[in-house]
């Protein structure tokens, strides 16, 4: 899986995902990842982590970013600077990315190597405050 700890940017999937979304110009990569596991029957870990990241910058682009991206703006600057240039946008995703969210909590790659750890309830402490703060 390449994760270091539970927090949403703290696996090798996500951080990569997250060099191409700086890259854009727009919060369509957002919305298509979001889609995809949406359109999927089984979420792989990687998609699940990529949507878990994009589903994060969403919240934060409606003003309510999580304890990652507020206790890290150093090491974050490029995705503080994003997040401030794209904020607003996206209010019509919230929906899609509730129901993305408990998709992955129920039934992904991702939840199982979570469950498998003595970690998991950490993560799903992280997965639901993601979801409160949609």
């Amino acid at each position: 899986m390449g994760a270091w700890g539970t927090g949403i940017f703290e696996n090798d999937d996500v951080l990569d995902w997250k060099a191409d979304l700086l890259d854009s110009d727009g919060i369509d990569l957002i919305e298509e990842t979001i889609e995809e596991v949406l359109e999927e029957e089984y979420i792989e870990s990687d998609l699940a982590s990529n949507a878990l990241g994009a589903i994060e910058i969403l919240a934060a682009l409606q003003g309510n970013p999580g304890k990652e991206i507020l206790n890290n703006q150093s090491s974050t600057e490029d995705l503080y600077d994003w997040i401030d240039k794209h904020k607003g946008k996206g209010k019509k995703l919230i929906t899609k990315a509730k129901r993305a969210v408990k998709k992955i909590r129920k039934d992904s790659e991702l939840k199982e190597l979570w469950e498998e750890s003595e970690e998991y309830p950490n993560w799903l402490n992280t997965i639901n405050d993601l979801k409160t703060r949609l």
